[in-house]
C-alpha cells in the first residue's frame, strides 16, 4: 500500500515547490477567506465561480474564471501600514491599520487600470491605479488596534486620507468603503 502512495506523496512535495517564493500566502484550509480578487490577475489560488458556492457573487452577478482568496494570515503576511485620519461626519480620529491596497495588488499581479472595491451591501466604488499607487490607501483589518468585524466596517474597510484621491468628497467620507470582501480588476479603457 506504501509503494502506492509514495508516488502522490512525491507529486505533493513537487507541486508544493512550484509555488514561487514571492507568491503572496495562500489562504489556509478550513480558514475563513475575507477577500476575493477577480479580473486581471496574473495570479490565483482558486478556481472559477460557482453559483451554489459563490452566492453572495450570484447575489451581487458577480462571475469570475479563477481568483485569488485571501484569509487573515495571508493578509497579515503582506507589509503593514498604519494611518490616522479623520473625516468632518466622524466623531473621532481613527488609526487603521493593515496592508496598503496596492500591495495586495501586487501580491496578485494586478494587471488593470481600475478597481472596484466591493462591500458585502453591494456598494462598490471605483478608482484608478494611479489613485491607488500615488497614496497611502489601506484595506484595514483594524481599527484603534481591534480586529473589524462582520456587522462593524469589516471583514476589511477601505481607508485613505481625505483630498487623497481625485474627486472625493471633501465633506464625508463617501469612498471609503467598509465590510470589503472582493476587489475586481478590470483591464479595460
Amino acid at each position: 500500500m506504501s509503494r502506492l502512495l509514495a508516488p502522490f506523496a512525491a507529486m505533493l512535495i513537487t507541486l508544493s515547490l512550484i509555488v514561487p517564493a514571492a507568491s503572496p500566502a495562500l489562504a489556509q484550509q478550513g480558514e475563513p477567506v475575507l477577500l476575493t480578487v477577480t479580473g486581471a490577475i496574473k495570479t490565483t489560488n482558486r478556481g472559477p465561480f460557482d453559483p451554489f458556492r459563490d452566492s453572495l457573487f450570484e447575489t451581487l452577478k458577480e462571475t469570475f474564471k479563477a481568483a485569488f482568496a485571501f484569509d487573515r494570515a495571508a493578509l497579515l503576511a503582506l507589509p503593514q501600514a498604519t494611518i490616522t485620519t479623520k473625516y468632518p461626519n466622524w466623531p473621532t480620529k481613527v488609526t487603521a491599520r493593515g496592508p496598503l491596497l496596492k500591495d495586495v495588488l501586487a501580491a496578485v499581479g494586478a494587471d488593470g487600470n481600475r478597481v472596484r472595491v466591493q462591500a458585502l451591501d453591494g456598494y462598490a466604488p471605483e478608482f484608478t491605479m494611479a489613485d491607488i499607487t500615488a497614496g497611502t490607501v489601506v484595506l484595514a483589518l483594524e481599527a484603534d488596534g481591534q480586529p473589524l468585524s462582520i456587522g462593524g466596517r469589516g471583514p476589511l474597510w477601505l481607508v485613505f486620507p481625505p483630498n487623497s484621491i481625485a474627486g472625493q468628497s471633501t465633506e464625508d467620507d463617501s469612498g471609503l468603503a467598509w465590510a470589503v470582501f472582493h476587489l475586481a480588476v478590470d483591464s479595460s479603457k
